[in-house]
């Protein structure tokens, strides 16, 4: 809905990307705030769910601006001889994603043991961040590869 009623000052599909990137990392921002009173090495903690919630808003709104927008990209510029290549190709890449996404977290333990929990978020903080910005810089010329379609 936020896309219709922006009209004609829609963003582009590599902004709405680097949108929902940026979103990510401000609700691993939000766990890292969360999380910072908690001790190093602490086995278990009593936090507030209010972070929670937070973060899994804005992760829920980032992952608004990724999925389906990357799907309709898919579609609208894959050639219609491979478009199930292209699909599949997308599915690929959200299941490595998730792959290393798990990796990352299986080090949570021992980074929490010898850092702390604001540390380990930290991490897909500056991650998340950081494929925003360069995202950002990139659509520029991503927008030109895309032969006008928006």
């Amino acid at each position: 809905m936020l896309w219709i009623k922006l009209g004609n000052k829609e963003p582009n599909g590599p902004i709405k990307f680097a949108l929902g990137l940026f979103l990510l990392g401000l609700g691993f921002l939000v766990l890292v705030i969360g999380a910072a009173n908690i001790p190093t090495g602490a086995e278990s903690a009593s936090i507030s769910m209010m972070w929670l919630i937070l973060a899994y808003l804005l992760h829920t709104i980032g992952e608004l601006c990724l999925s389906p927008v990357g799907l309709s990209y898919v579609n609208k510029l894959s050639p219609k001889h491979l478009m199930g290549v292209m699909f599949g190709a997308w599915f690929l890449a959200v299941a490595v994603g998730n792959y290393i996404g798990g990796l990352l977290f299986g080090m949570i333990d021992e980074i929490a043991q010898t850092q702390s929990m604001s540390a380990f978020f930290l991490m897909f903080v500056v991650i998340a961040l950081g494929a925003a910005v360069l995202l950002f810089v990139l659509s520029f010329k991503l927008r030109k590869w895309m032969h006008g379609i928006h």
